[in-house]
């Protein structure tokens, strides 16, 4: 996600994040979900201890809900992702060192025991989920302010401008929260068209 921390900054690539806890919260099914404080909590540790790409994200979410790191007994807690994800990060960086050693030591992935065909099945249709955010009426919270301002930023301009259009101040659907937020990114693409 280096890539997001450089043209996004932290404040966004952490609202990511919470995207993906929060599609796991809603999804689980257990008694007992997270609460707005926990989620933010989960989304800005993650952040701040791991680095990850966007396909390591996706590979370990959908690793939770398949129950690769055991079941969530009633309940799912930032305690539980974070010791599943030092699980999954350990893992990853045991498979990350066998790479280098074999550059170094003629190691051969046909011939050791994790072939291409396994890292292949391994993230079969990585990249392939959406993270789709699901609008609450009671008014935005932190968290749904930084999960709508991730899921503007990854819109087009054209479905920007046709929100504008669809839900002005004489809309029954006006939020003015979100239509804010659409205008100062559409201002900010057209600034950054102009300066380039």
């Amino acid at each position: 996600m280096g890539d997001f921390k450089r043209k996004f900054g932290k404040k966004w690539t952490i609202a990511y994040i919470t995207l993906w806890v929060i599609d796991l919260n809603e999804n689980a099914q257990v008694k007992t979900k997270m609460n707005d404080a926990q989620i933010e909590f989960v989304a800005d540790r993650i952040y701040s201890s791991y680095s990850l790409k966007v396909t390591d994200l996706t590979l370990f979410f959908r690793n939770i809900k398949e129950g690769v790191y055991g079941q969530f007994y009633e309940n799912l807690s930032s305690e539980k992702i974070m010791e599943w994800l030092a699980q999954y990060y350990e893992l990853r960086c045991e498979f990350g060192q066998m790479q280098s050693m074999g550059r170094h030591d003629n190691f051969s992935m046909t011939k050791d025991p994790i072939n291409p065909d396994v890292a292949k099945k391994m993230f079969e249709g990585v990249g392939e989920d959406e993270v789709v955010y699901k609008e609450h009426k009671n008014g935005l919270g932190t968290r749904h302010k930084n999960a709508l301002l991730v899921s503007i930023t990854l819109k087009s301009t054209e479905e920007l401008k046709s929100y504008l259009v669809k839900n002005d101040h004489n809309s029954p659907n006006y939020d003015k929260d979100i239509y804010l937020m659409v205008e100062k990114e559409l201002d900010y693409r057209n600034s950054n068209n102009k300066s380039a």
